[in-house]
C-alpha cells in the first residue's frame, strides 16, 4: 500500500479538527437550547403560579370582608382585637379544582390588622383650624412615636415635608427639592400623599433599619383625617398621642393584653382620665390625632404557598356600610 502523503496527512487533521468544532457547537447550541427551554418553562410556571396566587388572594378578601360586615352586624360602634376578624387563623388547604378530595397543592392562610391602630403619615400634611397651614399636633405625636422606638424625632419634619404639596421647607428639619436633588441618584420630592410607609425609606439617609423599627406603628392611609382606635391601638401609639403618657402601656404589656382580651381598653373614659393623671388638665387639648373606638381601614395578609413557591399578598380594605372594598393590592410589601 501507497503511504499517505503529509499533505494529504494535513488535510485530513484539519478535516478532524473541523468536525470535531462542529461537534462542540452542536452540542453547545443543544444545551443552550434545552437550558433556554427550561428557564422558559421555568417562567411560565412561575407567571401561572403568581396569577393563581392572585386569585386565591382575591378569595381570601372575600372572606376577610364577610368577617368584617359581620363584625359591623354584631357592634356597629366598638372594633376591638377580642372580636372573631382578629383572631389566629390556621392555613387553609388548597385542592385541585377537577379533584377536591385528592392531594392539596398548596395552603392559604390570611390575617387581619386594624390599620387605624397605627400612626397615619399621610396627617403630617393635615391642615389646622384655619384650613391654611399645617397641624402641628400630629408632627408632635409623631416625633414622640419615633423617640419611643429609637429612631431620631428630626425624621418627622422631613416625612412632612416629603408629603405636603409645596416646596417651601416648613420645618428646620425638613426638606425639599433642593436636598433629593443633591442625591445620588437625583429624585424631587414627593408633594404627594404617600401610597406606603415604606416611603419613609425615601428620605435621605433613613435606611431600612430605621424603618424596621417604626414600621409596626405606622401606616399610610388615602384619608388624612382618620381617627387612631385606642381599643387596638399598640402601647407606644397609644403613649404617642398625648405628652407624657411615655411607659404607661408600653412599662406593663401584660395590662393592656389583658383588658384587651374580652373587648375596648382603653375605652375614651379611661384614656383621657389617664392623660389627664400623667400629663395635667390640659393634656387632650395636645393630642395628636383624634381618638375613636371603630375602624374602617384593615390590611389583610394572605400567604400563598403553591408546591415550594410561597407568595404573599398585601390587601388594603375599607369597610364602609355593608360593603368592603379594596383599596390597594401589593405582593411581597406593604
Amino acid at each position: 500500500m501507497k503511504p499517505l502523503s503529509p499533505g494529504r496527512h494535513r488535510q485530513r487533521g484539519v478535516a478532524l479538527i473541523i468536525a470535531l468544532i462542529l461537534v462542540s457547537l452542536a452540542t453547545i447550541l443543544a444545551v443552550k437550547l434545552s437550558f433556554d427551554g427550561f428557564l422558559e418553562q421555568r417562567r411560565t410556571v412561575g407567571i401561572l403560579a403568581a396569577e393563581q396566587a392572585l386569585h386565591f388572594g382575591m378569595g381570601a378578601e372575600a372572606l376577610a370582608a364577610d368577617a368584617l360586615i359581620q363584625d359591623l352586624q354584631n357592634s356597629a360602634t366598638l372594633t376591638t382585637l377580642a372580636a372573631p376578624w382578629a383572631q389566629p387563623t390556621q392555613p387553609l388547604p388548597i385542592t385541585p379544582e377537577s379533584n377536591p378530595d385528592g392531594e392539596p397543592i398548596g395552603t392559604l392562610q390570611g390575617g387581619l390588622e386594624d390599620m387605624q391602630g397605627r400612626f397615619n403619615l399621610n396627617s403630617l400634611a393635615r391642615l389646622g383650624a384655619d384650613g391654611k397651614t399645617e397641624d402641628p399636633l400630629p408632627l408632635q405625636q409623631f416625633q414622640r412615636l419615633l423617640a419611643s422606638v429609637g429612631v431620631e424625632p428630626r425624621w418627622a419634619g422631613l416625612a412632612r415635608d416629603w408629603i405636603d404639596p409645596d416646596d417651601v421647607v416648613s420645618d428646620p428639619d425638613g426638606a425639599e427639592d433642593s436636598v433629593y436633588t443633591s442625591q445620588t441618584p437625583p429624585y424631587r420630592t414627593g408633594n404627594w400623599p404617600m401610597m406606603s410607609a415604606s416611603e419613609l425609606m425615601n428620605l435621605p439617609g433613613f435606611g431600612a433599619d430605621r424603618y424596621r423599627k417604626i414600621a409596626p406603628y405606622v401606616t399610610a392611609l388615602p384619608n388624612a383625617n382618620t381617627t387612631i382606635n385606642i381599643c387596638t391601638a399598640p402601647a407606644l401609639v397609644l403613649e404617642s398621642l398625648v405628652e407624657g403618657l411615655s411607659g404607661e402601656w408600653s412599662g406593663n404589656p401584660a395590662v393592656l393584653a389583658n383588658g384587651r382580651k374580652s373587648g375596648c381598653f382603653p375605652d375614651k373614659t379611661t384614656f383621657t382620665n389617664v392623660a389627664t393623671s400623667f400629663a395635667g388638665p390640659k393634656a387632650m387639648a395636645t393630642i395628636g390625632s383624634p381618638i375613636d373606638t371603630r375602624s374602617s381601614y384593615f390590611q389583610l395578609t394572605t400567604r400563598v404557598t403553591l408546591g415550594t413557591t410561597q407568595f404573599t399578598l398585601y390587601s388594603l380594605l375599607y369597610r364602609g356600610n355593608q360593603k368592603v372594598t379594596p383599596l390597594l393590592r401589593s405582593f411581597g410589601t406593604n
